[in-house]
């Protein structure tokens, strides 16, 4: 039968490290499935979206093309660059009849080396801002210049005189040089003097905005006639801009929800892991607090379920255990008290039968007889004790007032000062007066006992965590880590005279009620038992 036994014992004590093997491993894939399940949804979530998107956007991007590349289109941007250089030749001549009409109007007679110097810049025309005005020999020699403000000979390149040269081979009085892309224009006029040939020249600049709305109407003929000539390419150029930027958002998504998953799955595991783990009997058990969000939230209440878990067990052993001792503690009553009166009368009858007149021997006799008598009280008292530990009755709850218990019990002792410390607005709790009076009781008078010099006993009580918390402190010589372990343990005492079993039937008291007591207690400086009783 033995051999059976531990046979038995191996066989579930091995099986239990396999059941969790496999329990976990169930548990890793069904994790995985989850998280495989939330990236899919993810992706549709994303991708499914993309194809009616896809769908507009093509057929907007083709009516757009449609209604923008055809030949009217082109018809219209073809006469605006037309016009635009028909006005941008327009605005050359111009710049040499300014010239000419300079000349002609401001010099009366034929242009010598006297009246050059009387000529004035032409008033400002439209499009056109002056830079500069030279006259020159046949030679190159400068006669006479004038700049505007803030130009120099640098800006218009009339340092030399370079560019008399190709007047002189040209068959015409006149000539303009243009330098479009430093936006320099020169007229040249070649006139004929009483004994030299003069030359000429007027420097200016068209305004930024004409050349850069020329330009730009150039610019746009060019692209569009880029688009007439590859509109496959424009589509296949959308076609990967769109599809990188959905690949873009799909890794995204695929990303977030990996991080997602893992975030939830991870706490999900680690919940199942600590069910299971509650499920073999570890209530000791926490998982760590990651997030604050709801699965947070999730994890707080796990551990605070076995942390109560915990706590019920432990209430139940050591009801269990106190039932136990109940049990003892009646048979040990009856099995004491049954042989003391027999005791007492044989004791008493020898006594009273004695008649010699030995006077050492009947001195002896009394004095054993007071002995015998002493420990049989002693034995009586005990046997009480265990007779109340052992016939505690059934609770009879009713809801009642705690603080006025308190103040109730707190009158029994006029002759030790209690400073009392209780809240007001404390909610009705259902309990047994006669019980929760005799906790009361037994911690006062542990609290006398523990303090000779009789300094305040302190009495509180308070709201907390839905129930009413009660403190009892003594400022006497406290007790030490090691005696507070064993404290509420049946017949565990300090004292000499006490059999350990007040604080027991306290703590047992406190329990059914469903509540807890502690003790805190540093040596040298005093205890506080607290007890609390849910509202």
């Amino acid at each position: 039968m033995a051999v059976i036994c531990r046979q038995t014992i191996t066989a579930t004590v091995n099986y239990r490290p396999a059941r969790a093997l496999l329990y976990c491993r169930i548990t890793a894939c069904q994790m995985r499935k989850i998280q495989t399940k939330f990236i899919l949804i993810f992706i549709g979530i994303v991708v499914i979206p993309l194809f009616p998107l896809a769908w507009l956007v093509n057929g907007l991007v083709l009516e757009g093309y449609q209604l923008g590349v055809n030949p009217q289109v082109e018809t219209v941007l073809e006469n605006s660059v037309g016009f635009s250089q028909e006005i941008y030749q327009t605005r050359k001549v111009e710049l040499a009849n300014q010239l000419e009409h300079m000349i002609d109007r401001q010099l009366n007679e034929s242009p010598n080396r006297e009246t050059i110097s009387s000529i004035e810049f032409p008033a400002e025309a439209d499009g056109w801002q002056w830079m500069a005005y030279q006259v020159r020999e046949h030679s190159g020699t400068l006669i006479f210049e004038k700049y505007q403000q803030g130009v120099s000979v640098e800006n218009t390149s009339l340092g030399n005189a370079s560019f008399i040269d190709r007047l002189r081979e040209a068959d015409s009085d006149k000539q303009i040089i243009a330098n479009r892309g430093e936006n320099l224009f020169i007229a040249l006029e070649r006139r004929a003097a009483a004994a030299d040939t003069l030359y000429f020249s007027l420097a200016g600049k068209m305004t930024d905005e004409f050349l850069a709305n020329s330009d730009h109407v150039v610019d746009v003929l060019q692209l569009y006639r880029t688009m007439t000539l590859s509109p496959e390419s424009i589509f296949a150029s959308f076609q990967k801009t769109f599809l990188f930027i959905a690949l873009v958002i799909l890794v995204i998504a695929v990303v977030v929800a990996i991080w997602l998953s893992r975030r939830i799955t991870r706490p999900l595991a680690a919940l199942v892991t600590g069910t299971e783990e509650l499920g073999r009997g570890n209530l000791d058990y926490r998982i760590t607090q990651t997030t604050n969000d709801e699965i947070g939230e999730l994890v707080q209440h796990f551990n605070r379920m076995g942390s109560e878990l915990k706590e019920s067990q432990e209430r139940a052993i050591y009801l269990e255990k106190m039932a136990a001792w109940q049990e003892i503690a009646r048979r040990l009553a009856h099995e004491i008290k049954n042989p003391l009166t027999p005791i007492q009368l044989t004791i008493q009858e020898m006594v009273d039968q004695y008649e010699g007149e030995d006077q050492d021997y009947a001195q002896l006799l009394q004095e054993c007889h007071g002995i015998i008598r002493e420990e049989i009280d002693n034995l009586r008292r005990l046997v009480r004790e265990f007779s109340d530990f052992g016939r505690l009755p059934e609770l009879q709850r009713s809801p009642g007032d705690i603080n006025a218990l308190i103040r109730d019990v707190e009158g029994l002792y006029t002759h030790r000062k209690i400073d009392s410390q209780l809240a007001n607005g404390l909610p009705e709790i259902n309990f047994d007066e006669d019980r929760i009076r005799r906790v009361l009781i037994n911690l006062i008078e542990n609290a006398a006992q523990a303090d000779p010099k009789e300094q305040p006993i302190c009495i509180t009580s308070q709201m907390k965590n839905e129930g009413v918390l009660i403190t009892v402190e003594d400022k006497g010589t406290g007790v030490s880590a090691e005696i507070q372990e064993k404290i509420f343990e049946p017949y565990f005492t300090t004292k000499n005279n006490g059999i350990g079993l007040g604080l027991a039937i306290t703590r047992k008291m406190v329990e059914e009620h469903g509540g807890n007591i502690s003790l805190a207690s540093t040596p040298g400086e005093g205890s506080i038992f607290s007890i609390w009783l849910p509202a």
